[in-house]
């Protein structure tokens, strides 16, 4: 269920650094494109020239493939390859300013759950490894934050060495023979709705707020909102197509028994049930007509993989509120909490009771496949609280694998505006690291969603006003940069997402929500 994703590093120098105080000479063969350390021994080989996958404003993707092409007399490498990756600069030629500026991937953490890894037939790691793998070669991508409408110069490069006493004794650089050169694109930072040309088609149901949305294949799902009555709430389930700019009205109409707002969604993907493979939503917690009845349920909607059903035709809604032995959410019921998917565990969390009103920094995992006694349709289990303390009405974005939470409010009415990124690790816990903080005003009830490799936020409400204040997140260089304000009036409690309409073509989109009297259906979608 878990997948292996690339790794993202990026590396950070400037090209008049020097490697190191005594920098080894890489002399490179002339026509072959391999690699010759100074010992004359031919250690690595590029397996094709740099590629570049992405280039947008203001980040580039890079990929490269690399193998061993040199053994010992026993059939075992002769070194490895400690450090691997791309080094960029706005001048020809760049080199890396020293291992302290690049990102060690060691060879025995890389590999360390292949089992075709031997180190001299010990557990303990020793001078040599040797895996078919490395045979096979290894494709990796790296990602850079740069500068709009700027030539750059980019090129992979290994370093080789051992380890010895289970430490790495770092010997060669090498660099590919051929340096990548692009220029990134211009910004256009455009919000295009309303009355304008190829403006989104309005949300069909005209009073809406405090909804949940999720993209899947394409297409922007908008559902469990508030409508007009002062204590009523949606029960009907929308779909955006934009390529055709329709919405299906509704796509599901009353799929569950309960009308409740303010509630969360997530998608797990090749969810194996009963030895068939779905695509699964989930959508559940939020709060009912009365004010003081959090939910606890959850609900799940499968498409079935492999056969042919055009994508929409669903499987049948299913309440999973019997699949625990006492509830269905281990926590109390809360509203306005967050919730997020990661190689195949759903993760729910924060959010604020619905009895007492308390801000919680709960957070639980939830494995769809994991179907013990009395747990027939998946588990919860609860993991580590939230560092960042009590937390409702935060905003969320997810990047790869990392995943991004902000914003929100805490157990004493304080605004927020702090980031922190979340990750997988073992046991599906997840670890948690704080990074820079969000430049706009304290808030809550933003929209955060992600277009290619960088994350927005915008709208919400802060302490004063209703905002409409819009800013983008570039984790390669932990950085955020304000962005064109969101195009329509000022709002919070709306909805939103990114999608890839086609091959770099990313939109994000953002609609309905209220600025505390008026509601609105108006979309906006936004070109980066």
């Amino acid at each position: 269920m878990k997948k292996i994703s690339y790794l993202i590093l990026f590396i950070v120098v400037i090209s008049s650094c020097k490697y190191d105080d005594n920098p080894y000479s890489i002399i490179r063969e002339f026509d072959s494109g391999t690699y010759i350390t100074p010992d004359g021994v031919v250690k690595y080989i590029s397996g094709s020239p740099d590629s570049l996958l992405v280039v947008t404003d203001n980040y580039a993707l890079i990929e490269e493939n690399i193998s061993y092409v040199k053994k010992n007399e026993s059939g075992m490498l002769a070194d490895s390859i400690l450090i691997y990756g791309h080094v960029y600069s706005k001048a020809p030629n760049p080199v890396v300013c020293g291992y302290d500026s690049v990102d060690k991937i060691d060879l025995m953490a890389r590999l360390a759950k292949n089992s075709n890894i031997y180190f001299n037939g010990s557990s303990e790691p020793e001078s040599f490894i040797t895996s078919d793998d490395l045979d096979r070669g290894l494709t990796f991508k790296s990602g850079f934050g740069l500068h709009y409408e700027t030539p750059y110069y980019v090129r992979s490069f290994v370093v080789t060495g051992k380890f010895v006493g289970g430490k790495p004794e770092y010997k060669d650089i090498a660099y590919n023979q051929k340096v990548l050169e692009f220029t990134t694109d211009s910004p256009v930072d455009l919000w295009v709705g309303g009355d304008m040309q190829e403006a989104p088609a309005d949300f069909p149901d005209l009073q809406f707020r405090g909804g949940t949305a999720f993209t899947y294949d394409g297409y922007l799902f908008v559902a469990q909102g508030h409508d007009e009555g002062p204590l009523g709430t949606s029960i009907e389930i929308y779909r955006y197509d934009p390529a055709s700019n329709t919405w299906d009205n509704p796509y599901i109409s009353k799929p569950v028994s309960i009308n409740f707002t303010n509630a969360v969604s997530f998608v797990i993907k090749d969810v194996k049930l009963n030895n068939i493979e779905y695509d699964c939503v989930y959508i559940g917690l939020g709060i009912t007509d009365d004010p003081n009845e959090a939910n606890v349920e959850f609900y799940r909607l499968n498409l079935e993989k492999n056969t042919n059903l055009p994508i929409g035709e669903w499987g049948e809604w299913e309440d999973i509120t019997s699949a625990f032995d006492a509830q269905p959410y281990p926590g109390l019921g809360v509203e306005d909490a967050i919730a997020f998917s990661i190689n195949g565990i759903g993760y729910v969390g924060l959010g604020t009771t619905g009895f007492s009103n308390d801000v919680t920094p709960w957070f639980f995992k939830y494995d769809p496949e994991d179907i013990g006694a009395g747990h027939s349709k998946g588990t919860w289990t609860p993991i580590a609280d939230f560092p960042g303390g009590p937390r409702t009405k935060a905003v969320t974005f997810t990047i790869g694998d990392n995943v991004y939470v902000a914003c929100g409010m805490d157990n004493d009415g304080n605004y927020k505006n702090d980031l922190w990124m979340c990750r997988q690790t073992t046991g599906d816990n997840l670890s948690w690291v704080q990074r820079a903080p969000f430049p706009g005003t304290p808030r809550i009830d933003a929209v955060g969603f992600a277009i290619g490799e960088n994350g927005y936020i915008g709208t919400g409400l802060d302490a004063d006003s209703v905002r409409s204040d819009f800013w983008r997140y570039n984790p390669f260089i932990n950085q955020w940069d304000q962005r064109a304000f969101f195009g329509g009036e000022p709002r919070y409690e709306a909805v939103g997402g990114g999608i890839e309409l086609s091959n770099g073509d990313f939109r994000g989109y953002i609609g309905t929500g209220w600025d505390g009297t008026n509601y609105f259906s108006d979309f906006w979608h936004y070109r980066p």
